[in-house]
C-alpha cells in the first residue's frame, strides 16, 4: 500500500514537470503580438530627415525650459501628434509600452524649445542675375534653430502661400508669421490710410508693419489697426514721429532702435548741412551716433514709457554689428561653403543695394558705432530689468548677416548686453511666443503645447556659440575640432536633422558657384 502510493507520486510528479514544460514551450513558441514585434523593431530606431512620425521619443536629456528655468534631468520626452505628451522620467518598460515609431537618444545632450525670430525677410534672391532658392533661406533658419518666423515685409502674396505650405508640412521650412507693409506715404489721405490698414486685414495678414508716418497720419493707422485687430510693430525712421508718439499712440513692438533714442535727445540730432538721408552711408554713420547723443535720463523715460504700455522690443543688434568691425564681418568662416553668390553680390559695396554700404568706411565711424552699442546694451539691459518684453530678430540678408548665423549672433550680442544665457534663450522662445500672442502654444518644453524643440549637442548655457550650425571648437582627444551644434529641429513634431539640411545648403552653394563660374567665394 505505501510502494503503491509512492508510485502514483512520483507519477503524478513527473506528468505535472511534463506539464510546466509543455506550457513553457508553448509560450516562448507563440508569435509576438504584432504591437510587440513593432515595440522591438522601432524602439531604437532613430528618425529619418523629414518624417512624419506619430510617436517620437526623446530620452536622457538635459532640458532647458524656456522661460528662465534653470535645466533639468536627464529627463525624456514624449511627442504625440506634433504635440508634447509627457515630460519627466521613463523606466525601460515604460518607453517600450509607450510603443514609440522613433527614439532620438539625448544622453549628454540639451533639448530646449525652438526658437522665434521675430524679424526676417524672405528672400528668393539679392542679386536679380543670380537666383537663389527659397528652399536656401528655409533649411538655414532650420538649422540654426529658429521654427518660428516673423516676416516684416516681403512678397506678400508668395508668403502667405508659403505660410499654408509650411502649416500643411508640405514644404521643410519653419512656420511663418506674415505682417504686411501697407504702401503708404507722408501723401497719403486719411481715407487711403484705412483702406490700406482693411485691405491688409481682409487678405488676413497676421499684422502690421508701419513707419514713415506724420503723427496725424499714424494716429489714423493705428486707429484703424486697432478695430481691425491686427498687431503692429514699427521700423520708425527720422521723421516727425518718435518712439514716445508709438508708445502713446499704442504700438505693439518697436524694431532695432531708431526712433527711442530720437526721442531723448535734447532738441534734433546734430546733422551736418551736407547730410542726404537718402545717401546710405549718410544715413549709417549718422545712426551710429543717436545713442550717444541722447539724455540718459530721458532716455530711461522713454524705456519706461515703452514698459508701462507693454511696447515689446526686437532690437535686432546683429545686423548692425558689421559697422563696428566690417573686416570681421566680411570674412566669416561660415562664408567658405555657405554663402550664396547671389548673397555676395548683393553685399557688394553699392549704394542702389540696401545696406550695402561699406564704401570708405572708415575706423572713426567703427568707433562711433561701438560707443553706440555700448548704450544701446545698456539701454536693452535697462528696459529687461524694469519688465520690458524683449524678443531676438536678425533680419538677415544684409550688412554680412547670413540667414540663422545672424539669429545665433543675435543671442551672443544679448549676453553681451549683460543678459544671462537662460535670459536670453527666453527672449528667444518664450518672449517670442507671447508677442506673436502664442504664448500658451509655443516657447516652452510643456505638456500640451506644440512640439518645437531643439536637440543640441552641448550645452548653450556653457556656451551660446554651439547653436550655430557652423560648430564649435572643442576639445577631443587634446585635438581641436569643429563640434556640437544642433543635431535636430523638431518642428510640429516632424524632425529635421541639421547635418542633412546643411548639406543641402553647401550643394546649392556649389551648384550656383559652378553655374555662374565663381571660383573663390
Amino acid at each position: 500500500m505505501i510502494i503503491r502510493n509512492a508510485r502514483n507520486s512520483r507519477v503524478h510528479t513527473q506528468l505535472l514537470n511534463s506539464l510546466l514544460l509543455l506550457l513553457v514551450a508553448s509560450i516562448f513558441s507563440t508569435p509576438m503580438p504584432i504591437s510587440a514585434q513593432k515595440t522591438d523593431q522601432s524602439v531604437n530606431r532613430q528618425p529619418t530627415h523629414g518624417e512624419k512620425i506619430k510617436k517620437l521619443l526623446i530620452t536622457d536629456a538635459m532640458i532647458i525650459y524656456g522661460n528662465e528655468k534653470p535645466p533639468f534631468g536627464p529627463a525624456d520626452v514624449l511627442v504625440v501628434d506634433g504635440l508634447i505628451s509627457y515630460v519627466g522620467n521613463m523606466n525601460s518598460f515604460e518607453r517600450a509600452r509607450q510603443q514609440p515609431d522613433a527614439v532620438i537618444d539625448a544622453t549628454g545632450k540639451y533639448v530646449m524649445p525652438g526658437m522665434v525670430n521675430t524679424h526676417m525677410h524672405w528672400h528668393e534672391w539679392r542679386d536679380p542675375d543670380i537666383p537663389q532658392p527659397i528652399q536656401y533661406e528655409r533649411n538655414l533658419y532650420l538649422a540654426s534653430g529658429t521654427t518660428t518666423t516673423r516676416e516684416l515685409g516681403g512678397n506678400f502674396e508668395k508668403s502667405k502661400r508659403w505660410q499654408t505650405e509650411s502649416d500643411d508640412h508640405k514644404i521643410v521650412a519653419p512656420r511663418m508669421i506674415i505682417y504686411a507693409r501697407p504702401n503708404l506715404w507722408v501723401h497719403s489721405t486719411n481715407d487711403e490710410i484705412r483702406t490700406a490698414v482693411r485691405n491688409a486685414k481682409e487678405k488676413e495678414a497676421d499684422g502690421l508693419k508701419i513707419g514713415g508716418l506724420d503723427r496725424s497720419q499714424l494716429e489714423i493707422l493705428l486707429d484703424e489697426a486697432k478695430a481691425q485687430k491686427l498687431s503692429t510693430t514699427a521700423h520708425i525712421g527720422v521723421e516727425e514721429t518718435t518712439a514716445s508718439d508709438y508708445i502713446e499712440l499704442g504700438v505693439n513692438s518697436i524694431e532695432h532702435f531708431y526712433g527711442i533714442p530720437d526721442a531723448a535727445i535734447d532738441g534734433i540730432q546734430n546733422f551736418p548741412p551736407d547730410m542726404n538721408y537718402e545717401n546710405e552711408i549718410d544715413r549709417f554713420v549718422r545712426a551710429g551716433k543717436l545713442f550717444t547723443q541722447a539724455n540718459p535720463d530721458k532716455l530711461k523715460t522713454v524705456l519706461d514709457s515703452m514698459v508701462k504700455n507693454d511696447v515689446a522690443w526686437s532690437p535686432t543688434l546683429s545686423i548692425y554689428e558689421a559697422n563696428r568691425d566690417v573686416i570681421k564681418a566680411q570674412n566669416l568662416p561660415w562664408f567658405n561653403d555657405h554663402l550664396h553668390p547671389s548673397m555676395k553680390s548683393f553685399w557688394s559695396p553699392n549704394l542702389q543695394n540696401h545696406g550695402s554700404y561699406f564704401i570708405g568706411w572708415t575706423n572713426t565711424y567703427q568707433v562711433l558705432w561701438k560707443h553706440n552699442f555700448d548704450v544701446w546694451m545698456d539701454a536693452l539691459r535697462y528696459f529687461g530689468v524694469k519688465g520690458g518684453l524683449i524678443t531676438t530678430g536678425d533680419d538677415a540678408g544684409y550688412i554680412y548677416s547670413l540667414y540663422g548665423f545672424g539669429m545665433i549672433r543675435e543671442l551672443e550680442l544679448h549676453e553681451e548686453a549683460g543678459f544671462h544665457p537662460l535670459e536670453v534663450i527666453k527672449h528667444a522662445t518664450t518672449n517670442g511666443a507671447k508677442l506673436l500672442g502664442m504664448e500658451n502654444r509655443l516657447g516652452k518644453v510643456r505638456v500640451g503645447t506644440i512640439a518645437d524643440l531643439l536637440v543640441v549637442d552641448g550645452n548653450p548655457l556653457k556656451n551660446l556659440s554651439v547653436l550655430n550650425p557652423y560648430g564649435t571648437d572643442v576639445n577631443l582627444n587634446n585635438e581641436n575640432v569643429r563640434g556640437g551644434g544642433i543635431e535636430w529641429t523638431i518642428k510640429d513634431g516632424i524632425p529635421y536633422h541639421v547635418a542633412t539640411l546643411m548639406n543641402e545648403v553647401k550643394e546649392m552653394v556649389t551648384t550656383a558657384r559652378a553655374k555662374h563660374n565663381i571660383v573663390n567665394p
